[in-house]
């Protein structure tokens, strides 16, 4: 665990290095002309031996053989760069003297931005894609020895080709970075090769050391050189190719010693790919760069062109590590012509556009090749961003496990592509290499599908005799089988569980490799997993029939329910319209009867004297009708206040807990947060709340034996929270759910429904002895 965790920081710290290097480099690189001259002091002059055609000084008219008198008005020799290296960059005078002309200053100047952008980016594209391989490469095989071997080669590779160009300049410890870099890609490389090809013998070992102790005495010279002692550039860089040169060698003969072996050895396949992407990668360079330089002729194109070619070289590793346990070769050429193909059409409209609109000038092979190699390079980009964020995408979506309940849905119901035979099977086929797939599975209630891929697919005989094989083999015996080239396919695995039956016939690989006994296990444990699934699919499906029923069944009560509620909520609505013509008629009616008959009483009695033997008796008649009123006024009340339809709901909740508190000894305590007495909400609203405050202080009366009553009434996020809370008796929460059943508490249960069918929330709970709490949320 301690290792796979230093690794990942080790790749981190990687990756940052790189992309900080690349920053800072590329960065500087804009601001520095290329001068690209050689010096050398020959007899007391400093004379030019080597002027890059694409550099300031070629173009400025220096070409090798002058003499360089002076660099920035000072003596050749004290030049820092001529005196480390023997060049003249970083300079931004030139004295010079050609044979036959006049002393002349050449003065450096920085070329324009997009000029220097544009003939740098194709190396810094390259470099970056060598480091984006592998960087994809460990991201597809994580566990892979080889995918960490060919990303440290690929990092150490691209740090190179992205310094070179600021080496060229002169920059700071530049040409230092990129001399020890090159000189320890050689031993990196066959590092890679000989645990690519599983050849880490000691030969392969000694000469990883010897390659690694060069590059150590490299580094040193460096130091000591830096430190002023004297060392030819000419020696360090001969040291190095002399690290190229071995390397080269170790790599060549492991691949050769490889493509001695039989052909149905996956290792020698792994050989001639790797060979085939040298060979296609390092042609351009040869042909078009070195070839040229051995024969002294001018160049046909740029360097920087042929050498973008290279991009194909880890390409080709990347594939056959991706690919490691069956690469397939004719693929992997397939791609890269398809590849090549689309670039070169491409970049030849794109270059008879730009000629058309007048960007460019003059058309000739550099002009062409430039566009090619970028339009390819451009496509190979975009195919490894395409691959890393698919990746970082099933990453986050694994590593966050939250499936949207859609999804959950579409794969009951068969529609995503683990639910579908067909591509599990298509999967099988692409990741073995395969030709072609023909599956048989069945059960023992009748149940069986058939799926093909690739070269079986329509192809009935075949079918035919695979499905004949595969009675035989169900009614002896359900072993692997291998079968010799006459047969259509070239292994049969069976899959038994439980009353699960399937078996999987596996077609010829594309790349003509039979498959080696070392691998049946492997292939084995492949099978027993797609058998699994298609097992899987099969009870999903099955499941997913009877969800199908279950969910209509669902529907069906769900649109009873919501008839219910709809009842519910009309037969509630008629119950207020009758309590409020109820308590109109009462009002109107007996009240101001009974009102009238008081008053006449008064009037009675204010003629009768104290001592007349009736006066007693209409005395107690007019108590017993101003009792009378008070009960119709209370009867008015609890139907419909006056004050929650004139005031709103804080007022009548107020004057109902007056009235209570008057008649009964339960003393309410109101706590209203968040809302004034003059807050009005909609009729329904303000009804249901003010019913549910007065069916909770009638059953704390009845039934708790309390005599205090805690009632809250808070406004919150569009919402009425209200909670009423005793310390009574109490009572069993288990008897809740039998009250609609028994009768009992139907206010409640009525008061419940009501608030639910706002959209609300009810809850009650209590324990015995500890009293009561029903709490309510009404939204608004």
């Amino acid at each position: 665990m301690l290792d796979k965790m230093n690794r990942r920081l080790a790749f981190r710290i990687a990756n940052a290095a790189f992309v900080l290097v690349c920053l800072v480099y590329f960065t500087v690189l804009v601001n520095h002309p290329y001068v690209g001259l050689s010096i050398e002091n020959r007899g007391g002059d400093w004379t030019v031996t080597f002027s890059d055609p694409h550099g300031e000084a070629y173009r400025l008219g220096i070409h090798t053989g002058d003499i360089v008198l002076k660099i920035d008005n000072d003596d050749p020799g004290t030049y820092p760069s001529t005196e480390k290296w023997g060049d003249v960059e970083g300079a931004s005078a030139i004295t010079v003297k050609s044979s036959g002309e006049p002393i002349s200053v050449v003065q450096i100047v920085k070329p324009p931005f997009t000029y220097t952008l544009l003939s740098e980016l194709p190396m810094a594209a390259l470099g970056f894609i060598f480091w984006l391989i592998g960087l994809v490469t460990v991201f597809k095989r994580p566990f892979l020895v080889q995918a960490r071997a060919i990303f440290w080669l690929n990092w150490l590779v691209g740090l190179v080709i992205i310094v070179a160009p600021a080496s060229s300049r002169g920059l700071m410890l530049a040409r230092e970075l990129e001399v020890i870099g090159f000189s320890l890609v050689p031993a990196l490389l066959v590092n890679f090769v000989s645990v690519l090809t599983n050849t880490r013998n000691r030969l392969n070992q000694l000469i990883i050391w010897v390659l690694c102790l060069i590059s150590a005495l490299i580094f040193t010279i460096l130091i000591l050189k830096g430190l002023g002692v004297v060392f030819s550039a000419e020696e360090i860089r001969k040291l190095a190719l002399a690290n190229g040169l071995i390397g080269t060698v170790t790599v060549l003969w492991n691949l050769v010693r490889l493509i001695k072996l039989p052909a149905d050895k996956p290792e020698k396949n792994q050989a001639i790919i790797v060979l085939v992407g040298l060979a296609i990668g390092l042609l351009p360079f040869i042909i078009l760069t070195a070839v040229p330089i051995l024969l002294d002729i001018d160049l046909i194109v740029n360097p920087k062109i042929s050498t973008l070619f290279i991009a194909i070289v880890p390409i080709t590793l990347s594939y056959i590590v991706v690919n490691e346990s069956l690469p397939d070769g004719r693929k992997f050429i397939e791609v890269i012509i398809i590849s090549l193909v689309s670039g070169i059409l491409t970049s030849w409209l794109f270059t008879w556009l730009l000629a058309l609109i007048g960007e460019i000038k003059k058309l000739n092979i550099e002009t062409y090749l430039s566009l090619l190699s970028l339009t390819i390079m451009a496509l190979f980009i975009f195919n490894l961003f395409k691959a890393l964020l698919h990746y970082a995408i099933d990453k986050i979506l694994g590593t966050q496990g939250n499936c949207r309940i859609e999804n959950k849905i579409a794969e009951l119901n068969g529609n995503p592509s683990s639910m579908n035979e067909v591509l599990i099977v298509e999967e099988l086929v692409n990741q073995l290499g395969l030709e072609g797939a023909f599956v048989i599975a069945e059960d023992l209630k009748g149940w069986q599908t058939k799926t093909a891929v690739g070269r079986y697919l329509g192809n009935t005989t075949e079918q035919a005799i695979m499905e004949d094989y595969y009675r035989t083999a169900k009614s002896t015996r359900h072993s692997i089988e291998t079968f010799s080239n006459d047969f259509p396919v070239e292994m049969y695995i069976p899959f038994v569980s439980d009353d699960f039956i399937c078996g999987m016939f596996l077609g010829y690989r594309r790349s003509y490799i039979r498959f080696q006994s070392n691998e049946v296990l492997l292939l084995t444990s492949v099978c027993y997993q797609i058998g699994q699934r298609l097992k899987g699919i099969r009870f999903i499906k099955q499941l997913c029939r009877e969800i199908n029923i279950i969910e209509k069944k669902s529907r069906e009560s769900q649109r009873r329910s919501q008839g219910l509620e709809a009842i519910n909520r009309l037969l509630f609505s008629n119950l207020e319209e009758e309590k409020k013509a109820l308590a109109r008629e009462i009002h109107d009616g007996s009240l101001q009867i009974g009102l009238d008959l008081n008053r006449r009483m008064k009037e009675l009695i204010a003629n009768f004297s104290t001592e007349n033997n009736c006066f007693h008796t209409v005395s107690v008649m007019q108590d017993m009708i101003e009792d009378l009123n008070y009960e119709l006024r209370s009867i008015c009340s609890n139907l419909r206040p006056s004050s929650l339809r004139d005031l709103g709901l804080i007022p009548a909740v107020e004057v109902l807990f007056q009235q209570i508190m008057q008649k009964e000894l339960l003393v309410i305590f109101l706590d209203v947060i968040g809302m004034s007495r003059e807050h009005r909400f909609e009729e329904d609203i303000e009804v249901v709340a003010f019913r549910f405050l007065q069916e909770g202080i009638n059953n704390v009366m009845k039934h708790s034996g309390s005599t205090r009553a805690n009632v809250t009434i808070t406004l919150e996020d569009a919402r009425i929270e209200m909670k009423i809370s005793d310390s009574g008796k109490g009572f069993d929460p288990q008897k809740i759910a039998d009250w609609s059943l028994v009768g009992n508490h139907f206010g409640i249960i009525g008061m419940k429904e009501r608030i639910e069918s706002l959209g609300g929330k009810f809850s009650i709970t209590s324990n015995i002895g500890h009293g009561v709490t029903l709490k309510a949320s009404i939204p608004i």
